[in-house]
Order: structure tokens, then C-alpha cells, then sequence
């Protein structure tokens, strides 16, 4: 140390003192004059929650926020994780359709897939399209996505791990069969839950 110069020393010793100097500083301003003591120092600022004091919340009050904070994180958080984004390709013949996007009274690729996944899922879904297509418009593959929690159908509300992707694929296609058969799904991937069809696709053709 005394080989070092005289300025390096010097910081550290500064540093210390403004921490010191911004944690007594309420002293200060009644007018204490009592002398500092470094072991009182606290570097760390004083944290909000400080601005209450203990006796301002209930016992009661701060038991049930707590629980129901931690409850409400859980819960969020187990709900978040065992929904399923897919990336659903569909393959179909647009001669009987009104175009993808759902319209009232109208046939289309989106709601026909919507009502052929609450078939399989027992739960109504969101269904969107990389890209629309016009009333008798054909689609080699059309790529969509959709989120699907898997719900147990014998105990309702009971929520169950994600499906595999090919049990989406035969499922979907067997309701689909069932409708006029002229709509396909291809292919079912497991994608990130802020995967976009629309918004991640690259190429249009």
C-alpha cells in the first residue's frame, strides 16, 4: 500500500464515505451531532418497502396477500406451462371454400379446423394463418398456428401434459375426414409459445 500513489488510495477511501455520508443523512437533517461510526454505514439505499413499518400491516392482511400472491404465481405459471403452441401445415382444395380467414355463414379453412380441434380437444381454440387465400383458392401448405391445452376429458378441469404432435395430426385429420374431406393436415410441430405464423414466415408463394 505505501507504494501505491497516493490517488488510488484515495478513491476507495471517497467511495466508502459517500455511502457512509447518504445513510446518515436523516441524521443530519435533525440535527444530531453525534460522531459517525463506519460500522453503522449501510452502502445499500434503502429498499421502498421500508416506508412502512411493521405494525401498519395486519397480520391477517399480509398472511393472506403472501399466500395469495404465491398461489396466483403458481397457478399462472403451471397454466402457462401445459399449453402447447403447434405449427399446423394443412393441405386443401378451395373449390368449396370461401376463402381461410372465418366468415359468418361462410365455409372456410379456418373454421372448419377450429371446429374439427374442439372436437378433438373438447375446448374452443384460435386458429391462425401464415397466409389467406381466396374463395376457390387451393393450398399445397398452408402453415397456421394454434395454442392447445389438453384438458382431461373424464375429469374436467383436470389439465394433462401436451399432446404428442402426431396424435394432433391423426386426431384433426379424422374429424376433418369426417367433414367433406377436402382439407388435409400435413404436417404438426411443437413450437415456442411466441411463434408467430404469420408474423415468422419468410416466404410466400
Amino acid at each position: 500500500r505505501k507504494n501505491l500513489p497516493k490517488p488510488l488510495l484515495a478513491i476507495p477511501y471517497a467511495t466508502r464515505a459517500m455511502s457512509a455520508a447518504s445513510s446518515d443523512s436523516a441524521e443530519i437533517a435533525t440535527g444530531s451531532k453525534r460522531p459517525f461510526d463506519p460500522s453503522l454505514a449501510d452502502p445499500s439505499p434503502p429498499s421502498k418497502l421500508q416506508r412502512f413499518s411493521q405494525s401498519d400491516i395486519s397480520p391477517a392482511d399480509a398472511d393472506s396477500g403472501g399466500e395469495a400472491g404465491a398461489e396466483s404465481e403458481a397457478m399462472a405459471g403451471a397454466r402457462l406451462s401445459r399449453t402447447q403452441r403447434y405449427l399446423v401445415a394443412v393441405e386443401y382444395d378451395g373449390t368449396r371454400f370461401s376463402g381461410s380467414q372465418q366468415q359468418p355463414n361462410q365455409r372456410t379453412v379456418v373454421g372448419v379446423l377450429k371446429e374439427a380441434f374442439h372436437k378433438f380437444i373438447g375446448q374452443p381454440v384460435s386458429i391462425f394463418c401464415s397466409s389467406r387465400t381466396d374463395a376457390g383458392v387451393h393450398a399445397l401448405s398452408n402453415v397456421c398456428h394454434v395454442d392447445v391445452e389438453r384438458i382431461s376429458k373424464r375429469k374436467p378441469g383436470e389439465v394433462l401434459p401436451p399432446h404428442d404432435p402426431e396424435v394432433v395430426k391423426c386426431a384433426v385429420n379424422h374429424f376433418l375426414h369426417k367433414n367433406e374431406g377436402d382439407i388435409m393436415v400435413t404436417d404438426v410441430r411443437c413450437v415456442a409459445p411466441d411463434f408467430h405464423a404469420r408474423y415468422k414466415a419468410l416466404e410466400r408463394t
